[in-house]
């Protein structure tokens, strides 16, 4: 398994990704706009995971910064193909996420994840993650 920043050329794996395993039925067009942004922003970054020159996960992280606390980064995005769950994908992911993360300086990693993604739970606490908090989610869509 080889971890990697992600390059524009990761655009179809990822949007893939995020139909199939996090139901977010984002257009390819779309997705390879955000991800020419994202990767041109210091305060954002992605990896992604390739087994044998297939992409078979990635995850999205950023600088989490208020005037409540230390800075943080904010796991945006962590999808692993069904095809290698199982695999160390997701935690060599987030690995390579908290290790960016204590490159800049962060005091730590965060996350949200739905109240129905069980399995995800179980894996963030296998690799060390505590519940911090329960809350809803609220948005306005315009």
């Amino acid at each position: 398994m080889k971890i990697r920043i992600a390059n524009l050329s990761d655009s179809k794996s990822i949007q893939k990704l995020n139909c199939i395993e996090l139901h977010y039925d984002y257009p390819l067009e779309d997705t390879t706009k955000k991800l020419e942004l994202i990767l041109s922003l210091d305060w954002q970054i992605i990896y992604v995971a390739e087994i044998d020159g297939q992409v078979a996960g990635y995850v999205q992280a950023h600088k989490y910064i208020g005037t409540f606390g230390d800075l943080f980064v904010n796991i945006m995005g962590l999808a692993v193909s069904k095809d290698f769950q199982g695999n160390g994908v997701g935690k060599a992911l987030m690995f390579a996420a908290e290790n960016w993360a204590q490159e800049i300086g962060a005091e730590g990693v965060r996350l949200n994840s739905g109240s129905e993604r069980t399995e995800a739970h179980k894996f963030y606490e296998k690799i060390g993650y505590d519940k911090a908090k329960t809350q809803a989610k609220f948005q306005k869509i315009f």
